[in-house]
């Protein structure tokens, strides 16, 4: 629902609600057992088609790469995905990273960028145990030098 809200010389409309789109249960399971169990390497999550509920989209086998992933993002329409990030953290050894992507293209509509924006954080609270947060809208931003920088350097985002 909306609320009148009054400035000095101005008068706008305020939506108080957020987007109003919900987690699907599958998601939220899926999510489970690809972290737990890491039965995939990644996971797409899209609007559904009435925009009311996030839903996956596709997955990714736990023997593909994060080109493979990479190769998988939409031109033109924004996607939530997890990936589960391995990589050599040098004397430190091998590590792993639970990384939520916000995908949002500059060609996407400005609508979708908003609604997917919006949700972020709905989605962000039904997936526990994210480690770092990636927000791309174009390739250079989500390339692989850069994630295993964030890796290394620090935890952008650790979920409750």
């Amino acid at each position: 629902y909306q609320r009148r809200v009054r400035g000095p010389n101005l008068h706008y409309l305020t939506n108080l609600k957020m987007t109003g789109v919900s987690v699907s249960n599958a998601c939220v399971t899926e999510f489970t057992e690809f972290k737990l169990k890491k039965k995939y390497r990644y996971i797409f999550f899209k609007l559904s088609d009435d925009r009311k509920e996030v839903v996956i989209e596709k997955t990714g086998e736990p023997s593909k790469t994060y080109n493979d992933f990479l190769n998988e993002l939409p031109e033109n329409e924004p996607r939530y995905a997890v990936f589960n990030f391995e990589y050599d953290a040098g004397s430190d050894g091998k590590r792993s990273k639970v990384i939520f992507f916000l995908w949002a293209p500059d060609t996407s509509k400005t609508k979708d960028k908003m609604i997917y924006a919006g949700t972020k954080d709905s989605i962000k609270k039904s997936f526990e145990g994210l480690q770092i947060e990636i927000q791309g809208c174009d390739k250079s931003e989500v390339d692989y030098d850069e994630v295993l920088s964030k890796c290394n350097n620090c935890l952008l985002y650790t979920s409750p």
